[in-house]
């Protein structure tokens, strides 16, 4: 059903039916933590998915929300995803929330995210003057993630690559490869350990090397 009315129906219907379910607080349809963990990562390469499939991840009465939490090393996401923002929403979301729990448990880059992401920040600066040669990750640096204010740090950038983009050829070269393990499982670079950020992270810094040049 939910999936019909997603194709069937006109925003403006869609919205009136997401309306009238809410003022009962009804789930159309809830996917179980398992089975979204296999949708969510499915395509990634199999080591991706066998540590993702090792999260606790629950559901929760709510009709948006959630996500990890690295003090109790789980994923908690709202029942009401599918039903009121969508079912490519719900895998997107999970998705991104997973990658949280695949950082924080990937031994290689929970190293990097405990010395403040200094190899992620000193790939991203790097790339800054070819930016422009990747359309796709500039429009989507510049139109979508730096519009989320403090919100576009470097923790969030790490989990919005993977779910954002299943194809590195659309990132810049360096990124690419930092990130290429986990797309689309290539060796890690051999200066992963070596070719680090000098500074200490710093919010304002990070979205200023993000901006392409």
């Amino acid at each position: 059903m939910l999936a019909f009315a997603e194709r069937s129906l006109r925003p403006g219907e869609l919205g009136g039916l997401r309306d009238q379910l809410w003022r009962t607080q009804t789930y159309l349809y809830v996917t179980p933590g398992p089975r979204l963990i296999e949708r969510a990562l499915a395509g990634f390469p199999a080591e991706i998915r066998a540590l993702g499939g090792r999260c606790p991840f629950y559901r929760y009465d709510a009709r948006g929300g959630g996500g990890y939490w690295p003090d109790r090393n789980e994923i908690w996401l709202a029942a009401g995803v599918e039903t009121y923002e969508g079912l490519r929403q719900v895998r997107l979301s999970a998705c991104h929330e997973l990658f949280h729990f695949i950082c924080w448990n990937h031994p290689r880059y929970r190293a990097d995210e405990d010395r403040g992401f200094a190899r992620l920040r000193k790939a991203v600066a790097d790339s800054r003057t070819v930016v422009k040669n990747y359309p796709r990750y500039r429009g989507w640096v510049t139109g979508s993630f730096l519009r989320q204010g403090d919100h576009a740090n470097v923790v969030e950038y790490f989990a919005d690559i993977p779910t954002n983009f299943r194809d590195t050829s659309e990132l810049p070269p360096a990124i690419a490869a930092h990130f290429a393990p986990l797309i689309d499982g290539a060796p890690f670079p051999d200066e992963f350990e070596q070719e680090l950020a000098s500074d200490e992270y710093d919010l304002a810094r990070f979205q200023r090397s993000l901006a392409p040049s």
